[in-house]
């Protein structure tokens, strides 16, 4: 018995100084990704689809102050999936022709292994992007908590899986519940974490998002941010407040410009300093965002304009 209980304890131990020695390794993986005093600012391409032409709409994101662009390569994006081979090199050229970075596509598969999924990632390799966004992990109410997490788990796998063959890193965003019939993973930060931790922060990121984290966390949403730091690829930015529903008996998110929610992004850059998750931001704009130019140059000046004030 006793042999047992020092055998165990010694296999503790090793676990917990193995676990010490992975987070220590991505944390230096997330600080040799920083640059102090320099932020970056990437547009979320989505609401600027009105203009259509990817050479058109990266001219006005950079005529607006943007750094980069996050391109949509999903049905009804700047890019359909279908001819990503050709359409995503187009892509990257108009950005690259007008000034901005082009790191990142948004796609709409789930998992590494859908129909599709390796042929867009390795055209967007091709043309030069670094990583990948997909869709939300859902849970099953007919499923147990545990029994959800080892499907997230096997989804994950494949997703790095991809990431490994493909040489572009994988990412997912922390999403809070806005349908209680439709709960994602990464409403509660805590499970992602979870999830991530077994995985290199060089294969698999988060795009890490205080809005979500704020709507689902409360008060307590500080307190996610240095659970994933290591694994940070980017931040969102987004700003909302809450509102009674419809039946007067619930709350509801509203989403609203930069600065007019509840979002307390000052201590987000204090956190971001301290868990020192570098400074690279993409905007997006789920409130009625205008579908005309002047609109559009209005607000995604205006919110910019905020972003910098606070984060620099």
């Amino acid at each position: 018995m006793k042999r047992e209980r020092i055998s165990r304890r010694g296999f503790l131990g090793g676990i917990a100084a193995a676990t010490v020695s992975s987070v220590g390794c991505a944390r230096a993986v997330a600080s040799a990704c920083c640059h102090p005093g320099k932020c970056e600012y990437h547009a979320f391409s989505r609401v600027f689809q009105f203009l259509k032409d990817p050479s058109r709409a990266a001219e006005f994101i950079r005529s607006c102050g943007y750094d980069g662009v996050e391109w949509t390569v999903r049905p009804g994006g700047f890019v359909e999936p279908e001819r990503a081979a050709r359409d995503l090199r187009a892509a990257k050229v108009a950005a690259d022709r007008a000034g901005l970075k082009a790191d990142n596509i948004v796609v709409s598969f789930l998992r590494g292994d859908d129909p599709g999924a390796e042929t867009i990632v390795r055209a967007a390799k091709d043309a030069g992007f670094r990583s990948f966004r997909g869709a939300y992990f859902r849970y099953d109410r007919a499923k147990t908590h545990a029994q959800n997490m080892d499907d997230f788990r096997r989804g994950f796998d494949s997703l790095v899986a991809l990431a490994e063959k493909s040489g572009l890193k994988a990412c997912y965003q922390n999403h809070s519940t806005y349908n209680r019939k439709v709960p994602l993973l990464g409403s509660l930060v805590w499970d992602l974490a979870s999830l991530v931790k077994d995985y290199d922060p060089k294969l698999l990121g988060i795009q890490y998002d205080p809005m979500h984290v704020r709507a689902e966390g409360g008060p307590s949403w500080d307190h996610t941010l240095g659970a994933v730091a290591p694994w940070i690829d980017i931040v969102c930015l987004k700003d909302f407040h809450f509102a009674l529903d419809g039946s007067g008996m619930d709350w509801k998110r509203v989403l609203v410009p930069a600065g007019q929610g509840i979002v307390d992004f000052r201590e987000v850059k204090r956190l971001m300093e301290l868990e020192r998750v570098p400074p690279r931001f993409t905007v997006h704009y789920d409130y009625s965002f205008p579908e005309d130019e002047a609109g559009a140059r209005k607000f995604a000046t205006s919110d910019l304009t905020f972003y910098r004030s606070v984060f620099g």
